[in-house]
């Protein structure tokens, strides 16, 4: 990218505000379209009674003939313009939540959280805020598709291998200029969304289990070959029988035999027909907006491998997706003929519809059904690499690891959070790890320990997702994050603060066992017993860790703990945040110092509060 300034939040107003005046004119137009369709219909009415009733019948008639065609063309246009103007309201939903990423704490209410995939034994995700309100998932998600989500969290929740970590890098750096695409993307597939409650400004993905299970499950009707055959023959010969009774050639009750027969048949498809109208009430609403998505993936031209390879997965078999799914579609719009209580009963009677319609849904799954999950995973791929190309895009000086593929090493220049404002982030250098080596960070209260090694983690994390990193530089391997940084005790299961920190160190020290290098993470450790046994255990721990060959950072403010010796002194380096006080005033600028911090600032916080602790006790 050209600049390396943050985007504000007016560049996506304005754009807001352009599909605000289109939806505007679109809502005027339907109002017209509306009344017009309703006069015509009158006219109708009006000279369709006057030709039956009245003494001007030709002239009505003519009249009533242009009036019902007129009335058609409306409707036809009508439905036209209903899905442009509800195509432009999501356009503006899309640009407002852009707006909220890029503005201070906004995000905090986007909808899509990644609840779902939260959980509590996740070697990282709780203290790193990956999941919930005011999270990474949060900030970075465009995806409405059930597999988008799912795959953006896949890539936040555990590393890849270096090639794939690299073509996704590629494809980041492709979409990340091409607003206009990507937000076209997620403003198709917002329209999978179940459709949200009447008050509620945004809903869930629709569960696509239903449909996958449908399109992936046996082919039923292939057991009941008779009956297939009978839906196309019966109705067939039940009209030539009926022109033979009403000609005299045969006797009038074989026409009553025959509709038994129809009787029959439509309640042998019962049978078949239920798990299609139960897949089609769960995920209808999903599978009719899908086409679009697909074609645009079919379509569009950004080069990049990881993009490449997903237009060729759709382009495997002899149709291409977006026309089996339009297929998929018209099948499912005869289909909708059961809701037309007066037509349908007598349509399906003497037609066999619904044996017709279940044999075209049969026919279809038959051609494409086990391609269907591959498609909607290459629709959750775009939808995930979106989201970190919507990084790149509002904030260009990020960027992008370089990978060492093997041992174990970490560096970085300038590492902010990504979760804080480019206004209110403060960046620091992390000098280079590696395996066996750890950072020990004292500070008081406040100076920025937390947010530090938060920095550290969500950096890792990105870039290890093959996205982009909110530095200047960094350098890391292939490494498995681990943390015990927030600590949630629980009474009601009988475990203690205290005990529940320790159950989170050990699933540190057992992870080094694991394929990967261990990067870890520990805040205020051990900070639930005592000075002295803190300080054995915790140079214990740390001294474990780093005989397995991991590396990682550890913040204490316990400045006894930085008096280690021997080898654990070597291999760790002290760092220290601290605070100035100015007429009484404490403020910090979260600059990242070497050597351990001098003294705390408890005492001066608690004076501050009002509560006038002495300098000593005796």
């Amino acid at each position: 990218m050209s600049s390396t300034t943050p985007v504000e939040a007016d560049f996506y107003e304005q754009r807001a505000t352009a599909h605000r005046g289109q939806r505007d004119r679109l809502s005027r137009r339907s109002i017209l379209i509306s009344n017009l369709r309703g006069v015509s219909f009158a006219v109708f009415l009006i000279s369709a009674g006057m030709a039956l009733f009245g003494s001007i019948d030709r002239t009505g008639a003519l009249i009533a003939c242009a009036a019902i065609g007129t009335f058609i063309v409306f409707v036809v246009r009508h439905a036209k313009v209903i899905e442009a103007l509800e195509l432009e309201e999501r356009w503006v939903r899309v640009n407002d939540d852009a707006k909220k990423r890029v503005s201070p704490k906004a995000y905090y209410d986007l909808p899509h959280q990644g609840q779902a995939f939260r959980t509590e034994t996740h070697p990282f995700a709780d203290d790193l805020d990956i999941f919930g309100k005011g999270s990474l998932f949060q900030r970075l998600c465009v995806a409405h598709t059930e597999p988008g989500q799912a795959r953006l969290a896949a890539f936040l929740l555990a590393p890849s291998d270096t090639q794939t970590m690299c073509d996704r890098q590629s494809a980041v750096r492709a979409l990340a200029p091409e607003i206009d695409l990507r937000q076209r993307f997620e403003v198709l597939a917002s329209g999978t969304l179940t459709p949200a409650k009447k008050g509620a400004s945004s809903s869930d993905p629709i569960a696509l289990s239903p449909l996958l299970k449908w399109a992936e499950g046996p082919h039923e009707l292939s057991q009941a070959r008779t009956l297939v055959w009978v839906s196309r023959l019966l109705p067939f010969l039940t009209l030539l029988v009926t022109l033979a009774a009403y000609r005299g050639f045969a006797n009038r009750w074989f026409v009553l035999l025959f509709l038994i027969g129809h009787i029959y048949a439509l309640l042998r498809a019962r049978a078949f027909a239920g798990p299609v109208i139960d897949m089609l009430a769960k995920t209808e609403h999903a599978m009719m907006q899908v086409g679009p998505l697909l074609k645009l993936l079919e379509t569009h031209q950004i080069a990049s491998t990881k993009l490449e390879k997903i237009r060729s997965a759709l382009k495997q078999g002899s149709v291409l997706p977006s026309v089996a799914l339009r297929a998929l579609e018209r099948i499912n719009s005869w289909f909708e003929l059961r809701h037309q209580g007066m037509i349908y009963p007598f349509v399906n009677l003497l037609t066999l519809w619904d044996l017709h319609c279940l044999v075209a849904f049969e026919s279809w799954k038959s051609r494409h059904g086990r391609s269907l999950r591959d498609w909607f995973d290459c629709i959750g791929e775009m939808e995930a690499l979106s989201s970190l190309a919507g990084l790149l895009h509002d904030e260009p000086a990020c960027c992008f690891a370089e990978y060492v593929p093997a041992g174990a090493v970490f560096e970085a220049e300038a590492l902010g959070h990504p979760l804080l404002s480019p206004s209110e982030r403060v960046c620091n250098d992390v000098s280079t790890l590696l395996a066996g080596e750890s950072l020990l960070v004292t500070g008081s209260n406040m100076s920025g320990k937390s947010t530090f090694l938060r920095a550290m983690g969500l950096g890792a994390v990105l870039a290890l997702a093959g996205g982009p990193v909110c530095a200047k530089r960094i350098r890391i391997s292939p490494l498995q994050v681990s943390t015990s940084m927030r600590i949630s005790d629980s009474l009601a299961n009988g475990v203690s603060h205290f005990y529940a920190e320790l159950r989170k160190l050990r699933a540190v020290l057992v992870a080094t066992s694991g394929n990967l290098p261990v990067f870890f993470l520990l805040d205020e450790v051990l900070h639930g017993t005592n000075s002295r046994e803190r300080q054995i255990g915790a140079r214990f721990v740390l001294a474990e860790l780093l005989k397995a060959g991991a590396l990682g950072a550890v913040s204490t403010h316990d400045y006894e703990l930085c008096k280690l010796d021997g080898a654990l002194a070597e291999k760790v380096t002290l760092l220290h945040f601290r605070e100035s006080v100015t007429a009484g005033e404490m403020t910090f600028d979260y600059q990242l110092r070497p050597g351990p911090v001098t003294e705390g600032n408890a005492l001066r916080l608690m004076r501050g509060l009002g509560i006038d602790v002495p300098e000593s006790v005796g």
